[in-house]
């Protein structure tokens, strides 16, 4: 963004001089704003990225519902309008601050599988995506539903779900159609576990649900390790 500072002289009948230094930021887009005297630096060190973590953080502490692009700006302590400057428009707000939240699920689960292989590492996986679900509930929810609402547009970023569970079972017998598989019904497990934990329908009955999930995955885990074993016979 380009600015040319001017600064205002007033004119008076008799004389002219300066009444008060009052700086207008004018830029290439013909907008200006009135800046109070020491504060022209309304936009300095904005940035893509920084807009969208602010978005991010904001739907963290209230959700999407409460979200809106004025919030936002005011979160920033910038006019509305200067968004503009960096996102297109609210959907497109919403699918980079989604990109933004896999990229942070991909790292969380990537982290907990290092060093990781077989059982441990699918365990470790798991309850690492379980763990993110948990902790970052309004971007995981934000997630799901803009991996629904936006189809096409966001197919490439959803790689970043992928990729962890591909990466377990990499030294596994498996083509890698069967693999492709077996990463769905793993994701399938552990989502459809943590969207009824969510909801709460597994706060009636006295176990544990913690137990619950680890069986869970124990089965599939046991499962995998069938299949394989059908394979070597």
């Amino acid at each position: 963004m380009v600015y040319i500072v001017l600064w205002i002289i007033k004119v008076t009948s008799s004389f002219a001089y300066i009444d008060k230094l009052t700086p207008l930021a004018y830029n290439i887009t013909n907008s200006i704003s009135l800046c109070e005297r020491g504060n022209f630096m309304p936009r300095n060190g904005l940035s893509k990225e920084k807009v969208v973590k602010a978005a991010a953080a904001l739907i963290e502490q209230s959700g999407t519902s409460d979200f809106s692009m004025r919030a936002l700006a005011d979160s920033l302590n910038i006019k509305t309008a200067s968004l503009y400057n960096h996102v297109q428009s609210m959907e497109t707000l919403m699918i980079e601050v989604c990109t933004y939240a896999l990229q942070m699920q991909r790292e969380t689960e990537m982290n907990a599988v290092e060093g990781k292989t077989g059982t441990a590492a699918i365990m470790a996986l798991a309850n690492a995506y379980r763990r993110f679900a948990k902790e970052h509930r309004q971007l995981y929810h934000l997630i799901t539903n803009t991996a629904v609402a936006c189809g096409e547009q966001i197919s490439e970023i959803q790689q970043c779900i992928v990729e962890p569970f591909l990466n377990v079972l990499e030294n596994t017998s498996f083509t890698e159609t069967e693999k492709i598989h077996w990463q769905r019904v793993l994701r399938g497990i552990v989502h459809g576990f943590v969207s009824q934990e969510d909801v709460g329908f597994f706060s009636h009955l006295p176990a544990t649900v913690d137990d619950s999930f680890q069986t869970a995955i124990q089965c599939y885990i046991d499962g995998l390790e069938q299949a394989e074993n059908r394979k070597r016979v």
